[in-house]
């Protein structure tokens, strides 16, 4: 019995952050499998065969993943350092998920571990593999949109949001800077400020006028866009 009561078509799926309609699709193979062989649509055998519909169940957990990745760097407040760190870290777990495709562990993706204890049945070593070449097109692709370079770019303006963390002069601050910042971290006020603001970006605001120069610094780390997510809803208005 399915979870759903009606399936849209016709519909645009214009952003990935909507990935969730492979799930939905994964949920209504019956149904949909049955209206396309009604209308003698060719790909209505597709959603019979039990190799294909492995990998549906596979695409469908890892978009799912980069859903979640997508959302989760979305917002108003999201910075380029906050945007780096869910990015690092998705690398790293594409990198777990390869060495569990390895060992035939599928706890990471449940839908495919589903599907194939709903067949009572291993998924077979050839598409195991193919899951795992995939898994590994996608580092290349991450690595490739956000190169290695970049990350130290970001790593040289740390002091920007880890402050009270930083004990030898960064190269991104000239000398004033550096003794600007620890005048700021020996400052218990400020202390204060920091762990309570709500934004980093708030953080720095509230400091334009005693310290000038390590604020008007941090604006200008701030005013890229993090993401195209806020140019996106833009032009979606």
């Amino acid at each position: 019995m399915s979870l759903h009561t009606s399936l849209l078509l016709h519909t645009e799926i214009r952003w990935l952050s909507r990935g969730k309609s492979l799930i939905r699709l994964f949920e209504l193979r019956n149904e949909v499998g049955i209206f396309l062989r009604d209308n003698n649509f060719a790909l209505g055998e597709k959603l019979c065969d039990e190799r294909w519909l492995m990998k549906l169940a596979y695409l469908a957990d890892i978009f799912k993943k980069i859903y979640d990745l997508c959302f989760s760097i979305q917002g108003k407040a999201v910075t380029v350092f906050d945007a780096t760190d869910k990015v690092e870290g998705f690398e790293r777990k594409l990198n777990y998920w390869v060495e569990s495709i390895k060992t035939g562990t599928l706890y990471c993706f449940p839908i495919t571990k589903g599907f194939g204890e709903d067949l009572e049945s291993d998924i077979p070593a050839d598409i195991l593999n193919e899951f795992e070449v995939h898994l590994l097109r996608l580092i290349d692709a991450l690595n490739s949109y956000f190169p290695k370079v970049l990350h130290g770019n970001i790593q040289e303006n740390v002091w920007f949001v880890e402050p009270y963390s930083i004990y030898v002069k960064p190269s991104s601050l000239t000398s004033q800077e550096y003794e600007c910042l620890l005048d700021l971290t020996s400052d218990t006020a400020i202390t204060s400020k920091f762990k309570t603001e709500k934004s980093i970006g708030d953080f720095w605001c509230t400091l334009k006028d005693e310290f000038k120069i390590l604020s008007e610094k941090a604006k200008l780390i701030l005013q890229p866009f993090a993401t195209t997510y806020l140019v996106e809803t833009g032009f979606s208005a």
